[in-house]
């Protein structure tokens, strides 16, 4: 999914007008869309730890120490997005921000500098990088880069909704956990195709002579839905809930046995997560643990922010160290992108599983989209050109890994399980091709074997990354010499 932003820079704030609240945004979150993230700003910025670093007078870039790009100002933001395993980054998604209730489209697209279009009896604003943006009802700006133009004219010329759309699931996760900081609540229900399941799982290292293997299939695909909720702190304060339709007691612990297993399958990579404390209660699984801000922007980076290149409402100030815009802009900009790429470094990139490739794909190309929507007015040109730089870099990490994907997808063609009771077959990874009509506890798999071959590939392609992320820390080491000498000030020790 790529990254979504708001044009808070051009929403100007007026005291004694009314802003959407809560209830009135949610019933704008289109209803086919299984994912939905409330992130509570106005109790985020009473948290001890938003004051004691005061966050409510923060730029949005450096907001929750850069996990997420709101505005402060505002009370709270809503996303809405559509969220399938293994086509996260292609992921459509809607950002709602309450604002006052006066602002009009003009207003945005002469301060956007974008171009105004009718869709229906509706005006929306096709910005040149943030992509569609319009106020559906007074009090609500939505802003999608991600939904096609027909998609986003269907939502925003529908009929006032009356009540939420979205499923009951979400609701009652959303209700349940209203008093979080940040809640994310993902309806599974039905995405997971059992075939296809099992033989992700096989591939994930799960071996077919494991004699839970039925159990954990089963107790997947009766997985309700995921709700995720963060409380601001030092660390941060992580629930992760894993609601079941049915649970039965043999399903549990063969799914808390492989849990491990299954959120490496899945590409959950947070370390935090794999240390998690997991406690079952009736039909659900509950994991709580902490995040340090680096996990948390990687958490955070899979919603995608509704904002990135927001200002203070009017007539506000913005707080820099030498109260200079030109110097403001470049700091965050520069800082911006070097905490993106550390986060990326975290990750191990070096030391890829076979199964991490496409992972470590959608990473780049997720941060690459986070940078190119950075805020740059007032940015110096000469970082503007590095992160052009960084952007070029990461993504050509990005399609080398979809190059070796290609190869490794060649392996997954020759994978097969074969069942002795349907008198042969095969199928490939993800359902691509042939059937398997029954399973079998007769089976014999090459998966293995080839599994081992790519992961072989993997490590010989390494190479070719370490010197992209040479030229990465020679690049990041230059422009902060060269701001050194033309600020008189270090990017990287000054105290924000």
């Amino acid at each position: 999914m790529k990254r979504l932003i708001w044009l808070a820079a051009m929403l100007a704030m007026i005291p004694s007008a009314r802003s959407a609240e809560l209830p009135d945004v949610l019933k704008y979150v289109p209803g086919r869309m299984n994912t939905v993230a409330v992130i509570n700003v106005r109790e985020i910025n009473k948290s001890p730890r938003a004051v004691k670093e005061e966050w409510s007078k923060n730029h949005e870039t450096e907001y929750m120490a850069g996990a997420l790009a709101v505005p402060p100002w505002a009370h709270f933001v809503v996303i809405g997005a559509e969220l399938y395993p293994g086509e996260l980054a292609e992921g459509k998604s809607l950002a709602l921000v309450p604002v006052n209730n006066t602002l009009t489209s003009t207003e945005i697209a002469q301060r956007e500098g974008g171009t105004t279009q009718l869709m229906g009896d509706k005006t929306v604003i096709l910005s040149p990088r943030r992509g569609y943006v319009a106020i559906p009802t007074p009090g609500i700006v939505a802003v999608s880069s991600t939904l096609p133009r027909q998609e986003f004219s269907r939502w925003l010329t529908q009929p006032k909704p009356e009540k939420v759309s979205y499923s009951a699931y979400i609701q009652e996760a959303l209700a349940k956990k209203s008093k979080s900081h940040i809640v994310v609540a993902t309806d599974l229900t039905d995405i997971f195709d059992p075939q296809s399941l099992r033989l992700e799982l096989l591939r994930g290292g799960i071996t077919k002579e494991d004699p839970s293997l039925d159990a954990v299939t089963q107790a997947i695909m009766n997985i309700r839905g995921v709700t995720i909720t963060v409380q601001i702190g030092e660390p941060s304060p992580v629930e992760i809930d894993i609601d079941f339709k049915q649970l039965l007691d043999s399903q549990a612990k063969a799914f808390q046995s492989m849990l491990p297993k299954i959120i490496d399958i899945c590409g959950f990579e947070i370390t935090e997560v794999a240390k998690a404390e997991v406690v079952r209660q009736d039909k659900m699984f509950q994991l709580k643990t902490t995040f340090s801000d680096k996990s948390l922007r990687r958490l955070l980076s899979v919603i995608n922010s509704p904002a990135d290149a927001a200002k203070s409402p009017e007539g506000g100030t913005i707080l820099t160290p030498k109260d200079s815009a030109a110097l403001a802009s470049s700091m965050r900009y520069y800082r911006a992108i070097n905490t993106y790429l550390d986060d990326l470094r975290t990750r191990g990139n070096l030391n890829m599983k076979a199964n991490d490739y496409s992972g470590s794909a959608l990473w780049y190309e997720t941060y690459s989209n986070k940078i190119d929507k950075l805020p740059i007015q007032d940015v110096d040109p000469e970082l503007l050109q590095y992160g052009s730089s960084v952007t070029a870099k990461l993504r050509s990490l990005a399609g080398s890994l979809r190059g070796l994907k290609l190869q490794l997808d060649a392996y997954d063609n020759y994978k097969s399980v074969t069942t002795a009771s349907s008198g042969g077959g095969f199928i490939t990874p993800r359902g691509r091709v042939g059937i398997a009509p029954s399973y079998s506890t007769q089976m014999d798999s090459n998966v293995g074997e080839l599994s081992a071959r790519q992961a072989e590939l993997v490590v010989k392609t390494a190479p070719d990354r370490v010197k992209v992320w040479e030229v990465l820390d020679s690049d990041r080491s230059a422009v902060r010499r060269n701001m050194l000498e033309k600020y008189k000030i270090d990017f990287d020790n000054l105290k924000k």
